[in-house]
């Protein structure tokens, strides 16, 4: 009996150091409206939808948390993220730009994608970021930084850069 005991005590510390470990690789949306201004002397329009506008004249740069999940126990991580955005600007894309990192801020892995389909002033769409498959510590980090146009003006209307959502899968 004290060998069963000592074997469940075991398992369970094991599983406890386990759960302090960022969840399994996975799929997570996460909304806009999460992302903080970094650059410019305004604040983007935030909406209840979830949606982040540049609703500015100037160019806007904004860095989106997101959760790391590590598949155990290799710690290799994979990472790809569909941004949705609407760009209704004709000369200038929204860009992003995600990368994986050490807790001391050294890069591992980063890669860019920008819109791509032209001016549209009504249709969000999305474009993919890719990120090859990096060993990075434990303590380290996953972040996303876009770029926001400023205001588009087309005759009498004004159109702004929309950051909607974003899906991380690793």
């Amino acid at each position: 009996m004290k060998k069963s005991l000592s074997f469940v005590s075991k398992s369970v510390a094991a599983l406890a150091m386990l759960s302090t470990l960022p969840a399994f690789a996975g799929t997570a949306t996460y909304s806009g409206a999460l992302c903080t201004s970094v650059s410019g002397f305004h604040s983007p329009t935030v909406f209840r939808s979830g949606r982040l506008l540049n609703s500015n004249a100037n160019t806007l740069e904004v860095v989106c948390p997101i959760q790391r999940n590590v598949a155990v126990p290799s710690l290799n991580e994979s990472l790809s993220v569909s941004v949705t955005a609407l760009d209704p600007h004709l000369t200038e894309n929204v860009c992003c730009t995600a990368t994986v990192a050490e807790k001391d801020g050294t890069s591992l892995a980063s890669s860019s994608a920008c819109s791509s389909w032209g001016a549209d002033t009504a249709n969000h769409n999305s474009f993919s970021i890719n990120l090859p498959s990096v060993f990075a510590n434990i303590n380290g980090y996953v972040s996303l930084r876009c770029v926001l146009p400023g205001q588009y003006t087309s005759g009498s209307s004004t159109y702004a850069s929309v950051l909607a959502s974003f899906v991380v899968t690793e």
